[in-house]
């Protein structure tokens, strides 16, 4: 009789090709190879056609450009908030200098 030995894990490095054991049989009863074939046909994994690859694509190409876009998002408003700080600081180390200039400017045009 023919037994194929189920995996007891989904993991591949538990899995176990299909067996055959042998027991109180001739070579005679022993299956052919097409036979063999054609049972282990059923453990194969599915072909994917052209129009699911084209779909997975697309699905593959929305994921990449939705992560892509939060992270540019998140470095853009990053970026924003570090440009203000420096524009700040400038402003804050200018500042004192242009108050004087326009106190002396205002002095001098009376």
């Amino acid at each position: 009789m023919t037994s194929i030995k189920q995996p007891d894990s989904d993991s591949p490095s538990e899995q176990t090709l299909p067996t055959r054991t042998i027991g109180e049989t001739t070579l005679d009863d022993l299956p052919t190879l097409t036979e063999v074939v054609a049972e282990a046909d059923t453990h194969l994994p599915h072909v994917l056609s052209a129009e699911e690859i084209q779909q997975l694509l697309h699905q593959l190409e929305a994921h990449i450009e939705t992560l892509f876009t939060q992270k540019l998002g998140l470095h853009l408003g990053q970026l924003q908030r570090l440009a203000i700080d420096q524009a700040l600081d400038e402003l804050k180390a200018e500042l004192p200098e242009l108050l004087r200039d326009a106190m002396n400017a205002y002095l001098d045009s009376r």
